[in-house]
C-alpha cells in the first residue's frame, strides 16, 4: 500500500477523513502505525468509497490487532447469503425484521450510547464498520470523544472521579466486570472517561444514589454536542474507531428501510489506568 495518503481533521476535534487508501490492499507498518496514532488522536477515522468484501475487511483489521467475533452471537440481525466468516457480523435492518405488535422494526429505534465490549474483562480495542447497504436517511452513528470530555473537566470532578471503578454489565449471560472511571491510553498517555449510558451500571464503592447521581453527571458532561461528531452513510463507507477513547450510538431510522453494515473488530486488552 502506498504510503501516500492524507488525513484530514473534523473541526470538531473528533473524527478524521482518510484519503489515499485503498482498504483493499494490506497496509504496510509505517502505514499502520501513522493510522493507529491518528485514531487515538482523533478517535475515529473515515475512508469513504470503499470497496471491501469480507475477507478484504478483515485483513485490514488484523493489521492492529487479532480480528474476533462477537461474545453474544445474537447480536445484530440475519447474516446475509454468501456471508461465511464467524470473526465479522452483521447489523441488518429490513432482512430479518424483529418486528413488534405492530408490524415494526424494533431493531430500528436509536440505540443508547455505549463503548463497545465494555462488559469484557479485557475490553475490544479497535472497531470497523462497513456500509454494504444504506439508507437515503437516518441511521446515522454518533461518536463522543472521551478524551476531550475527561479533560473538560474541572479539577475537583478529576480529583473525585479518579481512582474509582465501575461495574458494566450487557447479558445475563457474561459475568459483570469492573473497570477504572477514568483509563489512560497507551499510546498517547492522555487520559479518558471509561463509562457509557448503555453499559454502566453502578460505581463501586458509592451507595446506589451516589453512584447513579454520579454517572447521570459524567453522561450528560460527555455528550455535550462539542464532543460528539455524526457519521452520515454512504454505501461504501467505512468508520474505524479507537474503543479506548470513544463510545458511541446510532441514531433511529425508518423501520422499513433497508441497512446492511457489516462490522469486524481485534481481541481486547487490560484497561490501563
Amino acid at each position: 500500500m502506498s504510503s501516500n495518503f492524507q488525513i484530514h481533521p473534523h473541526p470538531s476535534g473528533t473524527g478524521a477523513d482518510v484519503t489515499g487508501i485503498d482498504m483493499r490492499h494490506v497496509p504496510t507498518d509505517d502505514v499502520i502505525d501513522a493510522l493507529a496514532l491518528a485514531t487515538a488522536k482523533h478517535c475515529v477515522l473515515r475512508f469513504r468509497e470503499q470497496s471491501l468484501d469480507e475477507a478484504a475487511q478483515v485483513a485490514f483489521v488484523a493489521r492492529f490487532g487479532k480480528p474476533q467475533g462477537h461474545p453474544a452471537a445474537y447480536v445484530g440481525g440475519k447474516r446475509p447469503e454468501g456471508a461465511e466468516r464467524d470473526d465479522v457480523f452483521y447489523l441488518t435492518h429490513g432482512v430479518d425484521a424483529d418486528l413488534d405488535e405492530e408490524g415494526r422494526n424494533k431493531a430500528a429505534t436509536e440505540l443508547h450510547w455505549h463503548t463497545d465490549l465494555q462488559y469484557m474483562p479485557e475490553p475490544q480495542v479497535y472497531s470497523l464498520l462497513y456500509g454494504v447497504e444504506v439508507p437515503p436517511e437516518g441511521g446515522n452513528t454518533e461518536f463522543c470523544n472521551m478524551t476531550a470530555a475527561y479533560d473538560a473537566l474541572d479539577d475537583a470532578m478529576k480529583l473525585r472521579v479518579g481512582g474509582l471503578q465501575a461495574t458494566h454489565w450487557y447479558v445475563r449471560k457474561i459475568p459483570p466486570v469492573t473497570h477504572p472511571v477514568v483509563r489512560t491510553h497507551p499510546l498517547t498517555r492522555k487520559k479518558a472517561l471509561y463509562v457509557s449510558p448503555g453499559l454502566t451500571r453502578r460505581i463501586e464503592g458509592l451507595s446506589e444514589q451516589e453512584g447513579k447521581e454520579l454517572l447521570e453527571l459524567l453522561f450528560m458532561h460527555s455528550t455535550q454536542r462539542r464532543f460528539v461528531w455524526a457519521q452520515q452513510w454512504r454505501a461504501g463507507d467505512c468508520v474505524f474507531w479507537d474503543n479506548r477513547c470513544t463510545m458511541h450510538r446510532r441514531l433511529a431510522l425508518d423501520p422499513n428501510a433497508k441497512r446492511v453494515m457489516r462490522r469486524s473488530q481485534t481481541v481486547g486488552e487490560p484497561v490501563l489506568v
